[in-house]
């Protein structure tokens, strides 16, 4: 069964616990028969707006949404599960796209109507940063290395439309991320902090945009909506694992012939589709192994192998030691 929605009008029938807690962060949630919904925000300095969406569940659910006019920014970090959003015929954004836990977004979409789509029984938490491209010319400097994109906006901010996929959370962004979720404070202090883990979070966002737009002035052999989908076969990897497609069925997926999708793994992420793979599950048994009392066995099947002594040797040549020896150093 799908459940479909208007996200003002529908939401606003359901949200009907909706807190201010004071004059700067409020929390609204929906709690109905196909499941939960929740939204904390907090308004910071700059008109920046702090806000985690947390969702699940147990029916699919389309929600119908439309963004109002204002030309704000919105920078989106997947903590768990992920959207798929339609928006037709508007002009400059792909019709059909993913955003997927582990990886963050960039983008400005006024005066648009959209289509998101939530999964049945699929937990989903993502932290979003609303702000205007004014707060970075309130920092004094150049604006020479920042994005073209956002160089734009800075000069002329025009209502422009775009989606941009940034590519991998990093562990840096990571820690940030998880900063926000466990502050440790309260009235002032807390919005001293979070303005300052906020600005962080976006300082690494940027910095990686220009990162990934360096890849490309060195790529003379993939144009930019090629490189989109590399990152694409990235993320189908990580939501197959333990069995990832083949590397004809992950090409064909994608629209990309295997010859190119291999050279483009080694050219923008450094290293080969196998590799990737492999390193992904190892890092997941890592967590199955602080985080779960699963049996070594056990965690080898979960991530996808067959040998456990393939296994073994493979973590100890990424961690430096083996399974039993990360689990007993960290008192597990």
């Amino acid at each position: 069964m799908t459940i479909h929605l208007t996200g003002t009008e529908d939401f606003g029938e359901f949200c009907e616990d909706v807190q201010l807690f004071n004059d700067y962060e409020g929390k609204a949630q929906l709690s109905t028969w196909f499941g939960k919904y929740s939204h904390r925000w907090t308004s910071l300095r700059h008109d920046i707006e702090l806000a985690i969406h947390e969702s699940e569940y147990s029916e699919t659910v389309i929600i119908e949404g439309e963004h109002d006019d204002l030309p704000f920014l919105t920078s989106k970090f997947f903590l768990c599960g992920g959207v798929r959003t339609t928006t037709p015929n508007v002009p400059g954004v792909s019709d059909d796209y993913d955003e997927v836990a582990g990886y963050n977004y960039l983008f400005c979409l006024p005066n648009i109507r959209e289509f998101e789509h939530f999964p049945a029984n699929q937990r989903k938490q993502c932290i979003n940063i609303y702000w205007y491209p004014d707060l970075l010319s309130s920092f004094q400097g150049s604006f020479d290395r920042l994005p073209a994109l956002l160089q734009q906006l800075i000069e002329n901010p025009i209502k422009q439309r775009f989606h941009q996929p940034l590519g991998t959370t990093t562990p840096a962004m990571r820690l940030v991320l998880k900063q926000i979720l466990q502050c440790p404070f309260q009235e002032t202090l807390k919005l001293m902090y979070l303005e300052a883990k906020v600005l962080e979070l976006l300082t690494l966002q940027i910095a990686q945009w220009e990162g990934n737009q360096q890849v490309l002035k060195r790529s003379l052999y993939f144009r930019p909506n090629e490189i989109e989908r590399l990152y694409h076969a990235k993320a189908i990897l990580n939501q197959t694992l333990p069995h990832p497609p083949s590397l004809m069925n992950l090409a064909k997926e994608i629209g990309l012939n295997d010859f190119k999708l291999k050279r483009g793994f080694r050219e923008v992420f450094g290293t080969t589709v196998l590799g990737y793979v492999q390193s992904l599950r190892l890092e997941q048994a890592q967590q199955l192994l602080r985080g779960t009392n699963l049996t070594i066995p056990e965690i080898a099947a979960q991530v996808g192998y067959e040998s456990i002594s393939h296994f073994g040797y493979l973590f100890k040549r990424q961690f430096g030691m083996t399974p039993r020896e990360y689990r007993r150093q960290k008192g597990l």
